[in-house]
């Protein structure tokens, strides 16, 4: 069987249906329209899709001719709040929405793949599962799935993303540290409030954040071994309520992006520690929030991770394998991975002879299309690889 060509026979499919998707966005936990084009699509092709109550999104389950393992195929589905610039025929007709990502990319690659893997069921030594996830962008709510039983039987998970800072023609799956956790911490310091022209009599919440603020850095730059990635980062300070009054309160809004688990696991507590001593030197207090957003994203088992690099060959030929440094933005497909042995890649769609070379997550964000068929043999050819090797073990 020649996947390639059976993929390249979906081309223009998968082309119209990320014309579609990506003419109608919509945001996490919103894609109501997105989940029924899908649902119908698969429909089309003779697959049961589930759906769940109170959380969009579906799973298509194609039974093989052949018994065997499950393996569970990923394309997210949301899209992002950008207004998109009006360069294509198929622009967002929904105000302030747009696929800045990639996301009707991955969609549209998978539902190439679910008609390929469904016209060729009883070649398939297992199952394969379509998992199509909502709300990507927002945190870790593939955990909804995950909750709901949909990795219940599902023996290994796969998924990629299209990359616009790879070149068209590339593909990179790759072993160990791939994409960084995203947590989210918040610092509330406490001062006390009196009028600018007599500080001594008040404790000033501003100095103490700003103190704050240059202690958080110290962690990556003094505490932490040099040889972990870690980047601690204050993105939002609120505070203060008029020019000549010395602020009670600050509100320190951050992320944390490491690779290591261990250091990770630390970094509440390393937080704390490094803030509170500080924001007590000036009298004032702190309260501590941490919410744990998705992990690190680690290739961790090696022998998904050459089964994808063998169905990538096979589908672009050994030379579109190419390294990429890890990358310090987070996927919540960790969560899966969490759970079940998982492998994540990227696809190049950047071609500047097209003038395709926008950075993800812009209002001028474009991929190449000539690579999605590409994507989607990949998608089919894993499957297909995955089931008959567990057939054999």
């Amino acid at each position: 069987m020649n996947v390639r060509e059976l993929a390249k026979e979906q081309e223009q499919y998968v082309i119209e249906c990320r014309h579609h998707l990506h003419a109608h966005p919509e945001l996490g936990m919103e894609e109501v329209k997105t989940t029924e084009f899908i649902k119908t699509e698969l429909e089309k092709s003779g697959i049961a899709v589930q759906t769940f109550d109170g959380i969009t999104g579906c799973i298509g389950t194609i039974e093989g001719g052949k018994p065997g393992k499950t393996v569970m195929l990923r394309a997210d589905i949301d899209a992002l709040p950008i207004t998109e610039e009006p360069r294509k025929t198929y622009c967002s007709v929904t105000p302030g929405v747009m696929h800045a990502c990639g996301h009707d990319c991955h969609t549209a690659m998978l539902l190439g793949a679910a008609k390929i893997l469904a016209a060729h069921k009883e070649e398939l030594c297992g199952t394969v599962r379509l998992i199509f996830q909502m709300a990507e962008e927002i945190g870790r709510k593939s955990e909804e799935y995950v909750k709901r039983g949909a990795l219940e039987s599902v023996d290994a998970i796969f998924g990629m993303h299209v990359r616009a800072l790879m070149d068209s023609g590339t593909v990179n799956f790759e072993a160990g540290e791939r994409m960084a956790c995203s947590d989210r911490f918040t610092i509330r310091v406490l001062g006390k409030l009196t009028h600018g022209s007599a500080p001594h009599l008040g404790h000033d919440a501003i100095l103490a954040a700003a103190a704050a603020v240059q202690a958080l850095q110290q962690i990556p730059s003094r505490v932490n071994n040099p040889f972990n990635s870690l980047v601690v980062t204050v993105g939002m300070m609120n505070g203060g309520t008029k020019e000549n009054i010395v602020a009670d309160k600050v509100e320190l809004v951050g992320t944390v992006r490491a690779f290591n688990r261990e250091l990770r696991d630390s970094m509440p507590g390393r937080i704390e520690k490094a803030v509170k001593g500080v924001v007590e030197s000036y009298n004032c207090e702190a309260e501590f929030d941490y919410y744990f957003g998705p992990s690190p994203l680690i290739n961790d088992d090696q022998t998904l991770v050459e089964l994808a690099r063998d169905a990538a060959g096979k589908v672009m030929g050994e030379s579109a394998l190419k390294p990429l440094t890890k990358l310090t933005g987070a996927e919540d497909f960790s969560v899966f991975m969490e759970k079940v042995p998982g492998v994540y890649g990227f696809l190049g769609c950047r071609n500047r002879e097209k003038g395709i070379d926008c950075v993800h997550h812009h209002p001028a964000f474009d991929v190449d299309e000539d690579v999605l068929y590409l994507g989607t043999g990949i998608y089919a050819q894993f499957a297909f690889d995955y089931l008959q090797a567990e057939s054999k073990a």
